[in-house]
């Protein structure tokens, strides 16, 4: 039965009072602009963050009823733009790395999503992760790696595709020229936060964990895209997301398709 609108209302504004009940029922909350890098490694250091089985859980059940969403004909936005950003490569069923893969539900996305499918490899940091992944995809290779130093030779797949995760990764330097170095023709930055500013960077409680996030000033993303050996092609709007209540500074999230030079 459909609760009545005043009580819905009533029981939001009761969860989002009280820092318990919302950073153990909300996705994202309390958010704070770190004052820099260093405070952001020092905090997020200490904390379990995407390592913690009950934070992947609490994410995949989320993104399960996005999943069964795009069964049923309607995937969300940022769904379609990643597989349109795989199919503007022109590669039919390409080697595809995904970077940050979380419990690999990606997977499925390019299975349901592109006509060709991809050869997909996943890899996160996170063990509970890719415990979660392995699970769900069997026949699939996942594997426990740092983004700032794959485990992979030079040019190994056709596509490096760093899935939502990007801005997590407080390295995110050494991130961009690792995928570069991976990618034998195409990087994609999927769903990254921008804004016409300094780089900022946030700590949140996401699915009840504390994590660092980063906004990313689009500027200085391309300059450090391009010195990593990559060409623009295309980028596309993402999921709004918007945080100048924090920042002072409005921000969204696009996504990117970079070609190797030369390649």
């Amino acid at each position: 039965m459909k609760l009545p609108r005043v009580v819905r209302q009533i029981g939001k504004r009761a969860v989002k009072a009280m820092p318990i009940l919302r950073r153990h029922i909300l996705a994202s909350t309390d958010y704070r602009v770190f004052s820099g890098l260093e405070e952001a490694r020092d905090i997020t250091a200490s904390s379990g963050g995407w390592l913690a089985a009950r934070t992947v859980a609490r994410q995949e059940q989320a993104y399960r009823g996005l999943i069964a969403d795009m069964h049923r004909g309607e995937p969300r936005i940022d769904f379609k733009v990643a597989a349109e950003a795989v199919v503007a490569t022109g590669i039919a069923n390409p080697r595809l790395l995904e970077v940050g893969c979380g419990s690999g539900y990606y997977l499925e996305v390019f299975a349901s999503l592109l006509s060709g499918g991809v050869r997909y490899t996943g890899i996160d940091y996170s063990d509970a992760m890719i415990t979660r992944a392995r699970l769900h995809y069997p026949s699939t290779a996942f594997e426990v790696g740092d983004a700032t130093r794959l485990p992979y030779a030079d040019g190994a797949f056709d596509i490096v595709f760093n899935g939502v995760s990007l801005l997590h990764i407080l390295d995110y330097q050494a991130a961009v020229r690792e995928a570069a170095r991976g990618a034998a023709r195409y990087c994609i930055f999927h769903t990254v936060p921008v804004h016409e500013y300094r780089t900022t960077f946030l700590r949140k409680y996401a699915y009840g964990a504390l994590i660092a996030e980063i906004i990313f000033d689009k500027r200085e993303l391309m300059s450090l895209c391009q010195n990593a050996g990559l060409h623009l092609e295309r980028e596309w709007p993402c999921i709004p997301y918007d945080v100048h209540d924090i920042t002072g500074h409005h921000s969204t999230t696009e996504t990117y398709l970079f070609s190797k030079r030369n390649a």
